[in-house]
């Protein structure tokens, strides 16, 4: 992504967090309290986990959102 001048990682982390938050707020106007609770879940341990090891708490949140949207986006794809 030259072009915006960003590196992959960041991309990476970027596109499996805005798939994990677009899945929490599909799943909160459904109604579908677990899957915005595993969702939600997702996102503190990444911010606990984050101040643990001395991390910006912001990173370790979307690192969590992060890795609740690739699963959202394995299951959509088929894996």
């Amino acid at each position: 992504m030259e072009v915006f001048n960003i590196d992959p990682t960041t991309l990476a982390c970027l596109l499996g967090m805005v798939a994990g938050v677009v899945e929490l707020i599909k799943r909160a106007f459904d109604k579908d309290w677990r899957a915005v609770a595993i969702i939600f879940g997702a996102g503190l341990v990444g911010t606990l986990s984050a101040l643990a090891l001395g991390i910006a708490p912001l990173v370790g949140a979307v690192v969590g959102l992060a890795a609740s949207g690739y699963i959202t986006i394995a299951q959509n794809i088929g894996y």
